[in-house]
């Protein structure tokens, strides 16, 4: 079994030569940023009715902020969600009534439409998020 060798290179052979970076490399396009972003770290968890109170605040909030349209998938979701969840209502209560089946078909699709609309408000509160932060840095003080 041979021992690797332990004799160190002489300068100037490629082995030992640091090839510069700049040169390598075409420079970056104009209005490239050079610096990495800032790590800013995740604030610690809440509880959850803390948490969701904070965004049914800012739900309200962004309604009605003026700087601020909100999207055309919840403008349309939420009277539609509305409408739905009524006639459910009527269609297994009223109309198509049958004694252990309608309740509980109601009932899920109730859930179903509740968490398509939580979700369609989710989406747009991290649009209203990423808006305030983005008016926060740019916007004229």
């Amino acid at each position: 079994m041979t021992e690797p060798s332990t004799a160190t290179p002489l300068p100037g052979t490629p082995e030992n030569e640091v090839l510069p970076l700049p040169r390598l490399l075409p420079p970056p396009p104009e209005g490239t940023i050079l610096t990495p972003p800032e790590y800013h770290e995740p604030p610690p968890r809440q509880w959850f009715f803390v948490q969701l109170w904070a965004e049914l605040r800012l739900a309200v909030k962004m309604y009605f902020d003026p700087r601020y349209r909100v999207s055309r998938t919840a403008q349309v979701a939420f009277p539609l969600f509305a409408v739905l969840l009524a006639l459910n209502y009527f269609l297994f209560s009223v109309w198509f009534s049958i004694a252990v089946l309608s309740p509980v078909v109601e009932r899920l699709l109730d859930v179903f439409l509740a968490v398509v609309a939580y979700r369609v408000l989710a989406r747009e509160l991290d649009r209203y998020r990423a808006v305030l932060d983005y008016l926060a840095r740019y916007s004229p003080k």
